[in-house]
């Protein structure tokens, strides 16, 4: 377990996993690659930014707390741009889960 300075809610568990981001007002599917996640929220970077206050819902196929597919509904809290030489995708996105 990593230590942090910041405040959390719950503990964050780093594990790299593809993901499928369904953008809910307009049903379209993006890929997206999941870094850390907890029992609260996730972070994932994607290529697409939807705008903090957006509800999403987020298919993980090999979750890491199950051996099945699972889905989470999910609101986006923050994007931030990814500079190139750090990430293959343009934006990193926190949420939380509801």
């Amino acid at each position: 377990m990593h230590c942090h300075s910041e405040q959390r809610d719950h503990n964050r568990f780093y594990r790299e996993a593809t993901i499928m981001i369904e953008n809910y007002p307009t049903g379209k599917y993006y890929e997206a690659k999941m870094y850390n996640y907890s029992s609260g929220g996730m972070y994932f970077e994607s290529d697409f930014a939807p705008d903090p206050g957006t509800d999403i819902f987020i298919g993980i196929e090999k979750s890491p707390d199950s051996t099945g597919h699972d889905v989470y509904r999910a609101r986006v809290m923050w994007v931030k741009d990814l500079p190139e030489k750090v990430s293959f995708f343009n934006y990193g996105v926190g949420v939380k889960y509801y």
